[in-house]
């Protein structure tokens, strides 16, 4: 009996701690599970601040990502900018071929122009050059007719004058300046033998010579331009020389004598005419400024019956003949 109970007994008490391990096992499992919803709903936060560098270089990671997204949305920026220079660029390229094209057109407007303004001024030189000649022509004879026109009317003057009918001058001849109220001796026969001597020494082999310009002078404050025209027949054997053309010069503007120093006595005026011969004529090459010493100077010939020609010459116009020119005519 004993034994039946000490079995009995101890199945009992083996069966009592199985209960208690599985309950403790069932606790447990429990435990666990409840922890473990806990911990899932729980958010994991460190307990230590991270460190000031840490901080730093997130600050600065941050940072260089908005340089990054700026420096982005740059590139989208120029990208858009390059694309509109080029369309620019090509603009360009098409007017720079536009412009070259109208500037050529307009250069050879401008050198068709050009032409014609040369032309134009060319055509105005000459009209000036003549409208200039009219003009002294004009004055010269303004001169003269206020001169006529104020001219003593006295009978007596008037009947002083020889008949007005010209002869062509065909003896000796003398010459005289007249400018600025001033006469002058015009040395033309002296100048010409100077001419004459200069050429004669200078000829060398006369067959070798060429037609060309010399200068003689100045005598009596007068210089000789001249041409020397050497013409060769080579089939009579003959060169002849000889003067084709000349120009006498002053040397100085107030050159001579006023009116009242010619007329007065022992004048170099009329000192010239105290030699002359009874068929001389002498010239007056007369300026415009020279009218009325013109006239004084001719009636003072008319009185010593001398007889006179008048050359009237414009203003800066040369002393000068060439054997194409005309003869003087005197009165």
């Amino acid at each position: 009996m004993m034994r039946r109970r000490l079995k009995q007994t101890k199945e009992a008490g083996q069966d009592s701690f199985l209960d208690i391990v599985t309950n403790i096992v069932g606790i447990l499992i429990i435990l666990v599970m409840v922890i473990g919803a806990r911990v899932q709903n729980l958010s994991i936060k460190p307990d230590i601040a991270p460190p000031p560098e840490v901080a730093a270089l997130a600050d600065e990671a941050a940072r260089l990502e908005d340089s990054v997204v700026q420096a982005e949305s740059d590139l989208l920026e120029l990208d858009e900018q390059a694309t509109q220079l080029a369309m620019t660029v090509a603009d360009a390229g098409t007017a720079r071929i536009h412009l070259a094209t109208a500037v050529s057109a307009a250069k050879r407007d401008i050198d068709s122009l050009r032409a014609a303004v040369d032309e134009q001024r060319a055509a105005a030189a000459e009209a000036e050059t003549e409208q200039e000649r009219l003009r002294a022509e004009i004055e010269r004879c303004s001169l003269e007719a206020e001169s006529i026109a104020h001219a003593p009317q006295a009978t007596k003057r008037l009947l002083a004058y020889p008949t007005p009918i010209g002869r062509t001058v065909t003896g000796d001849e003398i010459h005289f300046h007249l400018a600025a109220g001033r006469i002058a001796y015009i040395p033309l026969t002296e100048l010409f033998e100077e001419a004459k001597a200069r050429t004669q020494r200078n000829s060398g082999s006369l067959a070798a010579m060429q037609s060309r310009v010399e200068t003689v002078g100045p005598v009596q404050d007068f210089s000789l331009d001249y041409v020397v025209e050497v013409q060769i027949n080579r089939a009579a054997g003959q060169v002849m020389v000889r003067s084709r053309e000349w120009v006498a010069r002053p040397t100085r503007r107030d050159v001579g004598e006023t009116l009242e120093h010619a007329l007065a006595r022992q004048s170099r005026f009329r000192t010239v005419l105290s030699g002359v011969r009874p068929d001389t004529t002498v010239t007056l090459w007369c300026y415009p400024d020279s009218f009325a010493e013109y006239r004084a100077i001719r009636e003072e010939l008319h009185r010593l019956d001398i007889p006179a020609a008048c050359r009237p010459l414009p203003e800066g116009a040369p002393i000068g003949g060439s054997t194409e020119g005309s003869k003087s005519v005197a009165q």
